[in-house]
């Protein structure tokens, strides 16, 4: 009599396999590396660097002395949190404060769970936010494109100017000081012709997340049959809007 063996889902299999899933991740972020590389030089070549290596040792740490079980680093996953991770903070982080949060990223958000598919919640994001509630300062102070890409840039993120007029007034300055101060344009240089908001005299824009690469992105992946189109569609619609 033949024996009927049941087995834990998944159930169909295809040739797809989780190191060539990480693979795809990985080349569809790489436009967005590059970009964020030729905008912000050197120190976003270190960030990627130390949050990439940091994530691949203590996953490996982790697996070999606290869960004692096999090096799980071929599967790519450690280097992808570390990619994302590195793309989620400013250029110019402090060294010390990557590390630690590639730590939690890595120890908390993924290997305390159990490891790769057991975590609830993305690792990367688990240590971004950690790094916010801890570091806020550093992770709010985002660098500008180094001189050669600043041709490229056609705005710039910044504080609003109510929000640069409230903090001067808090240290005792008058408006017509603060007005003068050249921290925020005037009057007229806020207000174009007609008027209508001149945005381009105080708004800026200097972060490595572009939308248009990441959108690049998702294109790869829904090719790839990683990402249906159907979720690509609304993601365009959410941009769009």
């Amino acid at each position: 009599m033949e024996k009927l063996i049941v087995s834990g889902s998944p159930h169909i299999h295809a040739h797809e396999d989780t190191p060539r899933i990480m693979r795809w991740v990985i080349i569809a972020l790489l436009p967005a590396v590059a970009v964020s590389l030729y905008m912000f030089g050197w120190n976003a070549l270190i960030a990627y660097v130390v949050a990439i290596v940091s994530a691949l040792l203590f996953e490996y740490l982790i697996q070999k002395f606290l869960l004692k079980g096999p090096s799980t680093l071929h599967d790519g996953s450690a280097f992808v949190t570390g990619l994302l991770l590195a793309m989620n903070v400013p250029s110019n982080i402090p060294i010390w404060m990557l590390v630690v949060g590639t730590l939690v990223a890595i120890g908390i958000g993924k290997m305390s769970f159990g490891g790769l598919g057991k975590n609830p919640f993305n690792p990367a994001l688990v240590g971004r936010v950690f790094m916010l509630i801890s570091f806020p300062v550093a992770m709010t102070t985002w660098p500008k494109p180094i001189a050669s890409a600043s041709q490229l840039t056609d705005v710039i993120t910044g504080p609003t100017p109510l929000g640069m007029v409230k903090e001067e007034l808090k240290k005792g300055m008058s408006l017509d000081q603060i007005m003068s101060s050249g921290q925020i344009p005037d009057y007229v240089s806020m207000l174009g012709q007609h008027g209508r908001i001149h945005w381009g005299n105080f708004c800026y824009c200097d972060s490595h997340r572009w939308t248009y690469f990441a959108l690049q992105k998702n294109h790869y992946l829904a090719y790839s049959y990683c990402l249906s189109w159907c979720c690509l569609y609304f993601r365009w619609n959410i941009v769009a809007r």
